[in-house]
């Protein structure tokens, strides 16, 4: 898919104060949604302790909402977005914002690096490496192929050693991160973790055992919501 034919619905401007953020007209619904859910539900800082600050690492970032908010508290923070579209509108959302602490990353994360086949969604947010999550949520648009690089191999490309918080929303491929990073976790390299799991593409269980003993977890759960639930994680001194 070429960024021409994202651009044939047109975009306007979602305002959340103080923040302004360019989205696809057509991808308009989603994008309330997911600022609903970063700025005003919070559900990525529902657990205290969880605010993003110091060196932030945002797996998934859409169009840039999260990031953006980071960038507000953090010393630092990497957007990776897979979806060339989102990517994108994340790049020129931080410019919007001024967020020029945050380094933009198009490319997938998984547990080995290369070119990958993705998926992308008529909702650009149910974008995924895997199908049958496109299919089930939403409708296949196109089938492109993507950069991918480990967790490993990102921090080495950014420079870092060390991440106050990691964040992962990756549309049911979150196990396929954290496989990939398990040299990562099993050092500590990652101070806290929170992580949207998509049942049953991934479950909290699998999660909570990738992430391994290095780390404390609690799982957040609710029924009226199945097909999403937030594993957060602290590493243990």
């Amino acid at each position: 898919m070429s960024l021409a034919a994202g651009f044939l619905g047109g975009s306007t401007v979602l305002v959340v104060p103080p923040y302004r953020f360019l989205v696809p007209r057509r991808e308009l619904d989603s994008a309330v949604r997911n600022a609903e859910h970063v700025f005003f539900l919070r559900d990525y800082e529902r657990v205290k302790g969880f605010e993003p600050e110091g060196v932030v690492v945002d797996i998934g970032a859409y169009l840039g909402f999260y990031s953006v908010r980071a960038s507000r508290r953090s010393e630092a923070v990497v957007a990776v977005e897979a979806n060339p579209l989102a990517c994108h509108y994340l790049k020129v959302n931080l410019r919007l914002n001024s967020a020029r602490s945050v380094k933009p990353l198009c490319a997938a994360i998984d547990q080995e690096s290369g070119a990958r086949t993705f998926y992308v969604a008529e909702r650009i947010i149910n974008s995924s490496l895997l199908l049958e999550y496109v299919e089930d949520f939403s409708k296949l648009s196109a089938v492109i192929r993507v950069p991918a690089v480990t967790l490993g191999q990102l921090l080495e490309l950014v420079g870092i050693e060390e991440v106050d918080l990691l964040k992962v929303d990756v549309e049911g491929a979150e196990a396929r991160v954290l496989r990939g990073g398990r040299e990562l976790l099993e050092r500590g390299v990652f101070k806290r973790v929170v992580v949207e799991v998509h049942p049953p593409y991934s479950t909290a269980r699998e999660v909570a055992e990738l992430l391994g003993p290095r780390y404390r977890s609690l799982v957040l759960a609710e029924g009226s919501a199945p097909n999403q639930v937030f594993v957060y994680a602290e590493r243990i001194a």
